[in-house]
């Protein structure tokens, strides 16, 4: 009986770095490297290099350039597809992914390391060992983060600390499941099941998209400075999503869609239990989050613009999990 194959794309990352004798991390590590130390035999592990990035640099481009490398992926039917990524941004791919890839038909699964691969004792070998592993075993078809033994749908990820090794958690719902020495347990949520569905990739986006932050020193002027001649806004409100009276007549004034978050790391948004709240649903184009991350808010309405229909409704409407 065939081995199933995992195909391994790399894009760079901590993941592809090594530390010089002056302390100082350079990415000249390849992670394919690893793969003796793995010891899967009973997984033949493909790597293919489809960029050599940190993620600080890995934006809208990029995540097509990946999105067209994991449908390439997909003409060998492979068991699945591991992404090795940088950590900074690693949630915004794969949010996009999970909105670009409809209908994966096995698990696109996104990992790296917080300590550099080449160096001894890095993470970068227990999570591509995870990610690995959870592409060949899981019952899963759908873009996950495996980072220190947990399985995060790409819609819920978020990295919440900058230098500890588990640094990425699950935002507003728990994780899809967890992988520890070969073993996975998914938990109770709905997930999109293995299948021979047909992958369809969308990568149009619409970048010209604002992420702001409502601070209590922002005044209406700069926030329609902000706003100006941008295709859409994501609001990190405060508390539940509150907006300032003062900003709200900048807002409408704008007219173009705005979804409202929070900037809470857990809760969500939930406009609507306080009175003074009226006043924002009453306004045309504001879109409630829910419970999604803003990060993940943002992504979507860069993929949501582009496409036809109703924004509003599309931004409402629960693509990928990312809607509770």
């Amino acid at each position: 009986m065939a081995k199933p194959t995992v195909i391994v794309l790399t894009t760079g990352g901590t993941i592809g770095h090594r530390s010089e004798a002056n302390g100082v991390a350079t990415m000249s590590f390849d992670p394919a490297g690893l793969v003796s130390a793995l010891a899967l035999p009973d997984v033949d592990i493909e790597f293919r290099a489809v960029m050599r990035k940190g993620s600080m640099d890995v934006g809208p481009a990029d995540w097509v350039v990946i999105a067209k490398a994991v449908s390439d992926a997909m003409a060998s039917a492979p068991r699945g597809v591991v992404i090795a990524h940088g950590t900074d941004t690693m949630h915004y791919t794969a949010a996009a992914l999970a909105f670009m890839l409809r209908g994966l038909p096995v698990p696109v699964v996104m990992t790296g390391s917080m300590i550099p691969g080449g160096d001894a004792g890095s993470d970068a070998l227990p999570n591509l060992r995870d990610a690995v592993t959870v592409a060949a075993l899981a019952d899963l078809a759908e873009v996950c983060v495996v980072f220190k033994g947990q399985i995060i749908r790409g819609t819920r990820a978020r990295k919440v600390h900058s230098h500890a090794v588990d640094a990425f958690t699950s935002i507003n719902v728990p994780p899809i499941g967890t992988v520890e020495a070969g073993r996975i347990a998914l938990g109770t949520q709905k997930v999109a099941r293995r299948s021979a569905s047909t992958l369809n990739v969308t990568t149009a986006l619409d970048t010209n998209v604002v992420l702001i932050k409502l601070t209590p020193n922002l005044s209406k002027e700069a926030l329609a400075r902000q706003l100006d001649s941008a295709s859409g806004a994501v609001l990190e409100g405060t508390g539940v999503g509150h907006i300032a009276a003062e900003l709200r007549p900048a807002v409408a004034a704008f007219g173009k869609p705005v979804v409202v978050t929070t900037q809470a790391v857990h809760g969500g948004e939930k406009l609507g239990i306080y009175e003074v709240d009226k006043d924002i649903l009453a306004i045309p184009n504001i879109i409630p989050a829910g419970d999604m991350s803003s990060e993940t808010a943002l992504v979507k309405l860069m993929w949501a613009l582009p496409q036809r229909g109703d924004v509003k409704a599309l931004m409402r409407t629960n693509i990928a999990g990312e809607i509770g």
